[in-house]
């Protein structure tokens, strides 16, 4: 069996993060609730710090590289997205 590295563990941290969010979002959406609301609400801002935190340690570390964009390309890539 492969071993676990700290880039298929923090793979594997972001996905299961990313399925929280997604749970949260339609737990929010269905229910009328408002404590629950509350609660799901406050864990989904948790959650996405966390998975900030993640990505900047695989971002630090080489594991999730991206491309740093000008002004001017995000402008680009911005304005593609919101023709009419």
């Amino acid at each position: 069996m492969k071993s676990l590295n700290d880039k298929f563990m923090m793979q594997d941290i972001l996905a299961h993060l990313r399925d929280l969010m997604m749970a949260g979002g339609m737990a929010v959406q269905h229910s009328n609730c408002k404590n629950m609301r509350s609660v799901v609400t406050k864990v989904n801002g948790r959650t996405t710090e966390n998975q900030f935190l993640t990505f900047k340690y695989m971002n630090d570390n080489d594991m999730y590289p991206i491309k740093n964009v000008t002004d001017a390309e995000l402008k680009e890539a911005i304005a593609m997205h919101c023709k009419a």
